[in-house]
């Protein structure tokens, strides 16, 4: 890993913990544009096992810190954690593959659009599964499914507001020292 990389990655956990432990409106923090902004910035998946990792760290403290009455004891995992981490997984791999040569701001949105389905399909069948809500009959999922859209809707415009402000302060500072640095070495 090389210093940018690792600055990048301390951006992408810094904010996805802040935007998940500062008051928010449900589902409106920086989870999925982290991921979409390291696929097709970061591009090696160990960078996606190194912010699950943060996420993870996060999900500790607001299950035993700030919702301790949720759960009896100390709660390692939420029940439907399988699900929201693998749309996480999924969601870099998207970003990976359709961003392979970033040509244009509409392959983010699409990343973004296509993302924020998985994780509403994902993570929802694991809330359904879980059985503690909804019925587990098909009514039962649609019910979950339909109960679930304000948060996809947030969720999507999360990814969106994200999305344009990790890659416009990246090309910013890339623009910024690109120039600073040839405006060193003609001197």
């Amino acid at each position: 890993m090389n210093k940018k990389e690792i600055l990048l990655l301390i951006g992408i956990i810094g904010t996805l913990v802040i935007s998940r432990l500062m008051p928010h409106a449900p589902n409106f923090t920086s989870s999925l544009a982290g991921f979409i902004f390291a696929g097709a910035i970061l591009r090696k998946s160990y960078f996606a096992i190194f912010i699950l990792i943060g996420y993870y760290i996060c999900d500790l403290l607001i299950n035993n810190l700030i919702y301790p009455d949720l759960h009896s004891g100390f709660a390692w995992t939420s029940q439907s954690f399988l699900w929201i981490y693998s749309s996480f997984l999924i969601s870099f791999l998207i970003s990976k593959y359709l961003t392979k040569q970033l040509e244009s701001p509409f392959q983010l949105l699409s990343a973004g659009i296509i993302t924020t389905i998985i994780f509403f399909i994902l993570s929802n069948f694991g809330v359904w599964t879980e059985g503690l809500m909804y019925s587990k009959d098909f009514s039962g999922l649609i019910t979950c499914y339909i109960a679930a859209l304000p948060f996809a809707l947030n969720e999507l415009a999360a990814s969106v507001f994200f999305t344009t402000v990790f890659f416009f302060l990246y090309w910013k500072a890339e623009s910024y020292f690109d120039i600073k640095s040839s405006s060193l070495t003609s001197n």
